[in-house]
């Protein structure tokens, strides 16, 4: 019973895959960010700018043959539960031949990326409305309404979780071959349970982008510009980088605030930039500002990928 229980979660996760694959093939990834089925939410445009440039960075290493395999297996699976073997047959065989292809093109991968999804909640506050929050949650607390103490710091996210589902190539393309031989034996509801087994191999990922984090790169990435734009004084351009360094570290505080990373981690960042004011458009600056890119990317990265 339990492990029919695994079989049914995971082929109903698979079905909106299926389902939706031929909208899939034909829409590019910044369309994606605005189908239906988006949060009720509305977004923000920062933050659909965001998920667009992270899902089509992703999205161009998800070759199509790996989401046709999915939608393929699921659609035999369908097939074999009305009885129609030659249809499973035929799909089934076409899965087999996307999945050489892949193994063809990838022999040394494991896990090839098939579906990609971003989620986001933009936290529309600053680190002083964090505070507010935690105190009024504390109180709560303390009061044991552990509940509505829960509700108000659900509110506190501001990330975008990308979850991908991939096809394990050591075990997948075999599976599918084995499937075929039931077919082809008359084995119809070994199959059908042998593509449930199938299916279950897949393995999702998610990665937790802080998007503090992401907003404060892009705000030291127009700072640093601004060092070398010829239509700007060198009086000017100082004021407006400072401006700029200046909201990179309220996004950061913000960051820290909702719990992405460690203190330790941002003070770091801190320092490196308020050291900038001291060395703008002098030959220092350049090292100044790849430090404080260098300690950004290591955070996110350390935010993305915990333990690594």
């Amino acid at each position: 019973m339990k492990k029919q229980k695994l079989k049914k979660s995971a082929i109903a996760a698979t079905i909106a895959l299926a389902v939706s694959m031929g909208a899939a093939m034909s829409v590019s990834a910044e369309t994606a960010a605005t189908l239906p089925g988006s949060p009720a939410t509305p977004e923000s445009k920062e933050s659909l700018e965001t998920k667009r440039n992270q899902l089509a960075e992703r999205q161009q290493k998800a070759p199509i043959e790996a989401l046709e395999a999915i939608a393929g297996t699921q659609n035999a699976l369908i097939a074999l539960q009305n009885n129609d073997t030659g249809k499973a047959m035929a799909v089934l065989q076409d899965v087999s031949g996307k999945l050489d292809v892949l193994l063809a093109k990838y022999p040394g991968l494991t896990l090839i990326p098939a579906n990609i999804e971003a989620d986001v909640d933009d936290f529309d506050g600053d680190p002083k409305e964090v505070d507010k929050i935690v105190d009024e949650a504390a109180r709560l607390l303390k009061d044991h309404k552990v509940q509505d103490a829960r509700s108000i710091l659900s509110d506190l996210v501001s990330e975008m979780r990308i979850t991908t589902t991939s096809i394990p190539l050591g075990t997948f393309p075999a599976a599918i071959k084995d499937a075929i031989k039931l077919i082809d034996q008359g084995k119809k509801d070994e199959a059908e349970d042998a593509l449930y087994d199938v299916l279950n191999l897949l393995v999702k990922t998610v990665e937790i982008i802080p998007l503090p984090v992401l907003k404060a790169e892009a705000l030291v990435t127009a700072a640093s510009e601004l060092e070398h734009k010829s239509d700007l004084t060198q009086e000017a351009s100082r004021s407006e980088i400072l401006k700029l360094t200046d909201a990179a570290k309220e996004k950061l505080k913000l960051a820290e605030m909702l719990g992405y990373g460690d203190k330790a981690d941002y003070k770091q960042l801190y320092e490196a930039i308020d050291g900038i004011k001291d060395v703008i458009h002098s030959e220092k600056s350049a090292a100044f500002w790849d430090k404080i890119k260098n300690s950004l990317s290591a955070l996110k990265n350390k935010i993305m990928h915990p333990g690594k």
